[in-house]
């Protein structure tokens, strides 16, 4: 458990920092209004994605990690309401997709019983047990061995790949952020396919040391890369000690669990840009799933639909590509400085930054020009980590993260868009060079470029 808490401590390294805006957004909290970043924060009381009808588990910290991610932090006591990803047509051929994706995995497929791919070459096996492979029907086997259906949502977790028996899939972001899920939201679900009884079973579950039950969370790709560490022991050494653990061959992992990349992306659709606008901001984007939400000064859900963004003391507008995963996000909110800047306390004075991939927006607020960059940060410890944002268009290309500012004045309120993604872990250079020549980047630049507040 202490390394447990020492991941909940440090998933999120922007926490330790003091931007002079609120906290990033802690999904184990219900969602969005915006608290001023205190000098420390105490640890949160742990809360699961897993379905209630699995029962109370543990992670199991050898090859698990406690995950907190999302725009911006949010006490607040009601959860959003749910909306599914949106799906499109079967995802495009691999080979058309940015050079930051795979070009030899097969090509994508439209999938039975309501499943969607978490990536664009996600392997699906033409066999029977692919082919009966379904969320809700998914069996969960508790520390007896006692069977029943865990609870699943098909429209909650994204395919990574079916074959030889097993089946993984990722919880997508648009669901972690709907419905308000945060710290261990990162796990796969891995199933295996039960030949005798024509059922699939998730990965049972045991009893540890102090009585409780125990489920193992083992993480994809991205997320294993961008959010989890272990010292001495890299994102590979981590990947293959849960592929032990599952009893699953090498050579069926390598398909089952996708390819090792920082980012899964979404090729480009070739959809039409949608415009959007409303009393605060305009917007083109690449026809991506939008979700929106608004809460009073006390907490309170509104209806975004009818209530105008100025007048809601949080405003969050979100976009979630065919995957669910998360491209775009940004908030407004109330100024409680009163126009003034935030906090000088900073946790972590040795963390440092780098920008790279700078774009010009056309977002203005009070301080000056924003502009979007791809914002690497190595905190104290030496761990990089990097995610898209707006800042300043003046900020030094490097320095210390506590002098690089996330949240801006603007018409009396707070502006803040500094996480569009989740954390990327780039292994070089080149990895982080593709990854800014990709398509998904580009989206991001003409994304910021439309952007405007009124």
């Amino acid at each position: 458990m202490d390394n447990i808490e020492k991941l909940l401590r440090d998933a999120d390294p922007r926490a330790s920092r003091d931007s002079g805006g609120p906290l990033p957004l802690d999904l184990s909290e219900p969602a969005p209004v915006f608290i001023q970043r205190p000098v420390a924060e105490p640890l949160r009381t742990k809360r699961s994605w897993w379905p209630a009808a699995a029962g109370a588990m543990a992670t199991a910290a050898a090859v698990a990690a406690v995950i907190i991610w999302a725009p911006w932090n949010s006490p607040t006591p009601e959860p959003l309401p749910a909306t599914p990803p949106t799906q499109s047509a079967p995802a495009p051929d691999p080979s058309q997709s940015s050079s930051a994706e795979p070009s030899s995995t097969p090509q994508s497929q439209a999938l039975p019983n309501g499943l969607f791919a978490a990536w664009d070459g996600a392997h699906f096996a033409d066999d029977e047990a692919c082919q009966a492979l379904s969320l809700p029907e998914m069996l969960v086997a508790d520390a007896q061995g006692k069977r029943t259906k865990g609870g699943f949502d098909a429209q909650s977790y994204a395919l990574i790949g079916c074959l030889d028996g097993f089946s993984a899939f990722n919880p997508t972001d648009q669901y972690r952020t709907e419905n308000n899920i945060g710290d261990t939201a990162g796990g796969m679900l891995v199933a295996e396919w039960n030949e005798k009884t024509s059922q699939w079973v998730n990965s049972p579950v045991s009893i540890n040391a102090d009585g409780i039950e125990v489920h193992q969370e083992f993480l994809a790709w991205p997320t294993l890369r961008g959010y989890s560490y272990e010292p001495g022991q890299s994102p590979a050494e981590r990947m293959e000690e849960a592929r032990k653990e599952l009893g699953i061959e090498a050579a069926t992992a390598e398909d089952l669990f996708g390819p090792n990349l920082p980012s899964w992306m979404e090729a480009e659709s070739g959809t039409e840009p949608v415009a959007y606008g409303n009393t605060a901001l305009e917007v083109t984007y690449p026809g991506w799933s939008m979700s929106e939400s608004a809460r009073g000064a006390d907490g309170t859900v509104l209806d975004p639909v009818t209530t105008d963004p100025l007048d809601a003391a949080t405003y969050q507008l979100m976009f979630f590509d065919a995957h669910g995963k998360a491209v775009f996000n940004m908030a407004l909110f109330t100024d409680d400085q009163g126009g003034t800047e935030g906090g000088t306390a900073c946790n972590d004075p040795g963390a440092n930054y780098v920008l790279h991939g700078v774009s010009p927006s056309s977002v203005v607020v009070d301080e000056g020009a924003l502009a979007l960059g791809l914002v690497t940060e190595t905190d104290a410890a030496g761990i990089e980590r990097s995610t898209v944002s707006l800042v300043l268009a003046d900020s030094a290309k490097q320095g210390k993260m506590c002098d690089l500012p996330t949240a801006f004045h603007h018409r009396g309120k707070m502006f803040q868009s500094d996480a569009w993604n989740g954390y990327l872990g780039f292994l070089d250079a080149k990895e982080r060079t593709t990854d800014l020549a990709s398509s998904e980047y580009q989206q991001a630049k003409d994304l910021a470029a439309s952007l405007t507040l009124k």
